[in-house]
Order: structure tokens, then sequence, then C-alpha cells
């Protein structure tokens, strides 16, 4: 049977056609949805863009006004510091005529004991030789004749008693007698009424002397609430040092005022009159900002490093104590507090290379710490390798990051000083890349590898800190540009 030749290709029939019909009717009705869908988000889209660009120019506008006003700032503020110069200037040229005048007043002003002043045959019978009189004359003697005269004519910043600043004259001690007491009640009478109650107040230094129970607690009395800053006790040999501590405990309890205490080469022996000079600088030590606690030995230093909150200092000064830690934590837990102290000296010590280790790691939770003194300890490689890791550990970029950037440590000739302040985290990333790069591989793997976590958010912005602030800062102090990205290989 012969089949026709649109035998193959029929055309749908009745309610097959109608079927047919409906679907394409759909599909037709499907896309112009879809279509007034997307047309509908393009216009909200459009729209939002159109905001947008709006907020954008008022942002700009806002920028620029911002800028001027900047601008105007930084013009107010130079003027300002134009202004402090001036008032400065103006002032150090009052110190200058207030100081001239002084001099001439003091030209005819007679020191009001000398006529009390032994002689050298005095001395000279009570079997001192000629090297103690010209140390007695020089060091007390002149000290407390000058200070009486700054005090008496308002000129007096700091006042100097005893052996003081010649390391030859180191372990000789000017002795006491009875024939200074008028000369101690003339100093101590000017510190009752002639210390300035203005401005930054008086330093008090006494060195290499012998004080009595009666000379300390007429001196401590007399600087009691007066406007004293500094006071240091070097060398002092204390005829009753517990009688002395609680003369000075006394004194700070009613001077709000001292900020720096120095307690340096007066070892205490009893364990009472340590703990009692323990409570006597716990009772300050929100007070006081620097302690210099030099030269006492490895007790008294474990004593106060255990028994004192020292969070709140500035400046901490334990040299010369021949500390030995034994496991101990006391300055690794000081250190890692991150508290406000910003230089600490624990040079000539016994510190070893396990306390090196501790210290190091104290140093990665700490970003107020400036200077740290190591020097003379029994600190030697693997300690040192510590530290320089603390600083500038090159395992990863952000182990670099995550580095000390604030302190410098001081004293063991490490390759890694933190002298650049702000900088230095940005010098370090940069000269990273720059070894990457010289090495052959490259930047880009070792990104590829360190920043494809949650990490690189936080590290990408000190990248490129480190090339921008570099080459502003190269460019400021140098005066020539750097091209600080093409050559890392990025």
């Amino acid at each position: 049977t012969m089949r026709s030749e649109n035998d193959g290709n029929k055309r749908p029939r009745g309610n097959e056609a109608a079927a047919h019909g409906t679907v394409a009717e759909a599909d037709v009705t499907d896309v112009t949805s879809r279509l007034a869908e997307l047309e509908s988000m393009l216009r909200q889209a459009l729209g939002r863009i159109g905001t947008l660009e709006k907020k954008n120019k008022a942002m700009e506008r806002e920028t620029r006004a911002l800028r001027m006003d900047l601008k105007s700032l930084q013009g107010e503020n130079q003027a300002m510091r134009d202004d402090m110069d001036e008032v400065k200037e103006e002032n150090r040229a009052l110190k200058w005529s207030l100081k001239q005048l002084a001099s001439q007043v003091q030209e005819s002003w007679e020191y009001p004991e000398e006529g009390k002043k032994q002689p050298y045959e005095y001395w000279q019978n009570k079997g001192f030789d000629y090297r103690y009189i010209g140390d007695l004359n020089e060091g007390f003697f002149h000290g407390v004749r000058s200070a009486v005269s700054d005090l008496a004519h308002g000129v007096c910043d700091r006042v100097c008693i005893g052996m003081l600043e010649n390391d030859s004259d180191e372990g000789r001690m000017i002795q006491h007698d009875a024939s200074l007491d008028p000369h101690w009640s003339a100093l101590c009478q000017g510190f009752y009424g002639r210390i300035n109650p203005h401005g930054t107040g008086i330093n008090i230094a006494l060195e290499g002397i012998q004080l009595n129970k009666d000379v300390m607690v007429l001196i401590c009395g007399s600087l009691s609430g007066r406007n004293v800053r500094e006071i240091a006790f070097t060398r002092i040999e204390f005829t009753n040092i517990r009688a002395a501590i609680q003369s000075l405990r006394t004194m700070l309890r009613r001077s709000s005022l001292v900020q720096s205490l120095e307690w340096s080469g007066i070892p205490i022996e009893s364990v009472d009159d340590m703990a009692l000079f323990v409570q006597m600088i716990s009772e300050r030590h929100s007070v006081l900002e620097k302690l210099d606690f030099g030269w006492n030995g490895d007790g008294n230093a474990q004593a106060l490093l255990a028994g004192v909150d020292l969070s709140k200092y500035k400046s901490l000064d334990f040299d010369g104590n021949n500390i030995q830690t034994n496991g101990r934590a006391d300055i690794p837990n000081l250190i890692a507090s991150n508290s406000q102290l910003e230089w600490l000296h624990l040079g000539s010590n016994n510190l070893n290379d396990d306390d090196a280790v501790l210290i190091a790691e104290s140093l990665s939770q700490n970003s107020n710490l400036k200077e740290l003194y190591l020097n003379n300890n029994n600190i030697h490689q693997r300690g040192k390798s510590a530290l320089l890791r603390a600083m500038k550990d090159t395992s990863s970029m952000n182990a670099l990051s995550d580095s000390n950037h604030t302190c410098e440590v001081a004293g063991l000739n490490l390759e890694e000083r933190n002298y650049l302040g702000p900088l230095n985290r940005a010098f370090k990333i940069h000269n990273l890349m720059v070894e990457r790069y010289r090495s052959g591989e490259g930047n880009v793997p070792y990104f590829n590898r360190e920043m494809n976590d949650e990490g690189s958010v936080v590290l990408a912005p000190f990248v490129m800190e480190s090339v921008h602030r570099r080459h502003t800062a190269i460019k400021e102090r140098y005066g020539y540009k750097v091209r600080g990205v093409s050559v890392l290989g990025l």
C-alpha cells in the first residue's frame, strides 16, 4: 500500500491541537512574566544605583567639607603650636632672667649656719683623712649650702646631698656626726616653707651618706605634703632601717605628688623590715609611676615582685639584684598583663634562657612596653632566638603581623630592633615580601597558602599598609620614591 508523503508528519487534530496551543500560550505568558519581573528588578536596581549616586555625591560634598574643616583645623593647630612655642620661649627667657636676678641676690647672701661649720682640724682629729674631708666639704656642705640658697631665692628644682655621680667614690660614705645636725636643720627648714608649691615639683637625691633615725625623721617630716616629684635614696647607711622605712612611709602617705621613688644599694636584711617596705610600696602603687629598686639583692627583689601589684607603673628598674627566678613567672606575667609599663630594666641579674623564653612568650601579648633591658644576664643563643622570634616571626605573614612591634630589647645585640615606632610592622612585612621575592618564588604562592582563610581579611590591610607607609616614610625621610609594589612581584 502506498503511504502519503505527509504520513510521517501529520498535523495534530482536534484536542491535540488545542493542547499544544495552550502550552505555547503558557510558555509565552511565563516568559512575559519573567521579563516583567526582570524589568522590575532592573528598575529597582537602577533606582538604588541612582539613590547611591545621590548619596555618593552627598558624601563627596561632605568629604570635601570635612577636608576643608580638617585643613582649617590643621591651620588652627599649627597656629596654636606656634603660640605654644612662643610661650615656651618666653618661659625660658623668664626663667633665665629669674636665675640671673637670683644669682645677683645670692652673691650677697650668707649661709645662716656658716659659723657652725667645723674646721679642718676637727675632722682630722676624729681620724678622717684629707680625701674624706674633701668629700664632706664637696658632697655635704656645698650641697646643703647650695640647696638652702636656691630654696631661699625660689630657684630650686633639685637637691643633691652626698657622694653623687662619681664611680670612683663607690663604697665611700659620709658618716653622721652631731656637728652636721645644724646643717640638716637648715636644709629641712628650707623644705618646710620654700619648696615651690606650683610647677612640676622638686627632685630630692641623697647618696653615699649615713643617716640616723632623728635626721631621717626630720627630712621626711619636712618633705611631707610638699611639691616633691622624685625622691631618691642611693647607697644610704641607715642606723635604724626600720625607723627609716616607717618615716618614708609616713611621708609618702601625706605626699600625693610623689611620682618616682628610688631605693638603690640599700639591702634590707630583716624579713619583717622588707615586709614593711613591701606594704609601703603597695599603699602607693596607684600613685607612683616610677620605681627604681636596684642593687638590693635577689631576696628583696623577689619579695617586691611577688608582693606588690606593679601593673600601674610606667617605669621599673630592677638592675643588679642577681635575680634568679627558679621558674617563678612574676616578670613574664607582668609583661603579659599588657599593663601601662613602658620601661623595664632587668640588667645585671641572673636570668637564663628559660626566663628569656617565658619573657618572649609574654611579649606576644604586650603592646605597651617600649624598652626592655636584659644586659649582663645568663641569656645565650636559645633565649636570644626566642626573643628575636617574638619580635620577628617570619614563619608566615600572619605570624609576622602578630609579632611584637613596640618593644625594643636592649643589651643582647639582637638582629631585630623595634626602633621605628608605628612603622615597625609595616617595614617588617615589606622586608619579608622583598626577601621572598628575591628568593625566586615570589610572593603570590605564599599569599595563596597564607591568605586562604579568615585571617586574610585581617592581614590584607597590613600588607597594603606596609607598602604604602614604607613608601611614604622613605619619601619623607630621604626625599625619593620607592617602587614598592613592582619589586615585590605583586
